[in-house]
């Protein structure tokens, strides 16, 4: 059986002595704001649609109401938006 120094906790779970180390340079750690991702998100799917919306001028659905092209105007309405999110949300360095 190996024999551990007394200060050392090889296993997870916190049940135990262990060593807390520091660094000489603390690093520093910046969060990223969860508006960011939503951003991201809406910025992806606003393309999607938007291209979807762009495609359906020459293509258009056999629907009612086709003629508004619903999918242009909410394509450029999420890219509009994802975009002022991931502006304002972009994870700035220190």
């Amino acid at each position: 059986m190996d024999e551990k120094p007394q200060n050392v906790h090889s296993g997870g779970g916190g049940y135990g002595p262990c060593i807390a180390t520091r660094d000489s340079k603390p690093r520093d750690r910046h969060m990223i704001p969860v508006w960011f991702f939503v951003g991201v998100l809406l910025l992806v799917c606003g393309l999607i649609i938007l291209a979807t919306g762009i495609y359906e001028f020459s293509h258009p659905p056999p629907t009612v109401l086709a003629s508004l092209h619903p999918a242009l105007w909410w394509g450029a309405l999420l890219t509009l938006v994802g975009g002022v999110y991931v502006y304002f949300y972009w994870p700035k360095k220190s």
